[in-house]
């Protein structure tokens, strides 16, 4: 390891070929999964790479070693973990895909059964649901009595339940 600070390129590569097989059967013990095994001794022996100029002579390498190494698996299990729960597996992104197109299409059809029925229940289930006015507001801005909007809206959610039953039907 002197010999390794000291910028001996040579010494450098005498040490990792002894020290990859011990890195690495530390490695795999210590990651279950099996297809980090790799990644993640390549991320140790960049850490060791990063920390080497760290290491005292004057102190015994075996301990300095294991230290770094151990911090290093850790870290990068702490990565890895971290990227793993923000990933979608393929496999789910195309379920996500299936389901957008199936939101348009529902959207779609609730379009085409708010035009079907009368205008003021409309404006009313579109003040309430769609825009998300509060029931006062949407009131004064028709013009008329809270309750008379409740009305219309009822009138309006009941219309829109069966235009959309029969739609769903008549699909099968």
């Amino acid at each position: 390891m002197k010999l390794t600070q000291g910028g001996d390129k040579d010494a450098y590569e005498r040490l990792l070929v002894e020290i990859s097989p011990v890195v690495f059967n530390f490695v795999r013990k210590r990651v279950f999964n099996q297809n980090q095994v790799e990644d993640v001794f390549q991320e140790v022996l960049l850490s060791f790479h990063k920390a080497k100029h760290s290491y005292r002579t004057d102190l015994p390498f075996p301990p300095w070693f294991f230290a770094v190494i151990r911090n290093a698996v850790w870290g990068a299990l702490k990565k890895n973990h971290k990227i793993g729960q923000r990933e979608v597996p393929l496999e789910d992104f195309f379920d996500i895909a299936a389901l957008e197109t199936a939101e348009d299409w529902f959207d779609d059809r609730i379009h085409q059964a708010l035009e079907a029925i009368p205008q003021m229940n409309r404006q009313a289930v579109e003040m309430l649901k769609l825009k998300g006015m509060s029931v006062e507001t949407a009131a004064k801005t028709l013009g008329i009595s809270k309750a008379a909007l409740r009305v219309r809206a009822h009138r309006g959610y009941a219309l829109l339940k069966k235009i959309l039953k029969t739609q769903v039907e008549k699909s099968k």
